[in-house]
């Protein structure tokens, strides 16, 4: 289900030239803000974890673990964003890799490599950014990147926040069942082992989404 408000280039699912517009006009190198996400994700990982952050946008929260000594790599569509993310790590100092990929390109996982140690796959804001048939391309990805014992990490727009204000109102959204998503990703080798949902989880200005908080063990 997608929003009512999109631009007629979301709408028709190209949505590479929308995102590379909407990133360089905000490109900035001033060291941004994590995400409440983040904050409450990197509280949950057991030391230095590798961490792809799928969807990585200006990469705030890339390089937010990074700065916390985790072996991070950020993947968007992109290639505004990815480069507005690279030029806010170097000129932090921040140690963290981004790169320019579709969810669905199988090329991916080689370019992503094998971790040695812990992996965390995290996603905010990019479930309903994303068609339903991405969304399994994003779960046999996750899955296939994963060992038994690593994390998958995901916070997106449920249904109930449909007939929300939407600072950005011209982005392409669906709006997802979590029983619906949570069921992919157990079929996906994945087991819940944290889920709420909510106002109060990702406030901007007007815009209080109605989210859903999820994170998953690899079996």
């Amino acid at each position: 289900m997608t929003s009512p408000d999109l631009t007629p280039e979301a709408a028709t699912g190209d949505r590479s030239g929308y995102w590379n517009d909407y990133y360089a006009s905000s490109a900035a190198t001033q060291r941004p803000l994590p995400s409440q996400f983040a904050a409450f994700v990197a509280g949950e990982l057991k030391g230095p974890t590798r961490v792809i952050e799928l969807g990585c946008g200006n990469g705030r929260d890339s390089i937010f673990f990074a700065s916390y000594g985790h072996d991070v790599t950020g993947v968007d569509g992109s290639e505004s964003a990815v480069a507005a993310a690279s030029a806010t790590a170097e000129a932090h100092g921040v140690q963290a890799s981004f790169l320019v990929s579709s969810i669905d390109d199988p090329a991916l996982p080689e370019r992503l490599g094998a971790a040695s140690g812990p992996l965390t796959i995290y996603a905010r804001f990019f479930v309903h950014a994303i068609t339903d048939r991405e969304e399994q391309d994003f779960l046999t990805l996750a899955a296939g990147l994963t060992s038994p014992g690593d994390l998958l990490a995901v916070e997106y727009r449920t249904v109930r926040d449909q007939t929300g204000a939407k600072v950005t109102g011209a982005h392409y959204r669906r709006f997802v069942a979590p029983a619906t998503f949570q069921a992919r990703a157990l079929s996906n080798g994945f087991e819940v082992t944290y889920a709420t949902e909510g106002f109060g989880f990702a406030k901007y200005r007007q815009d209080d989404a109605y989210c859903a908080r999820e994170l998953f063990t690899r079996v």
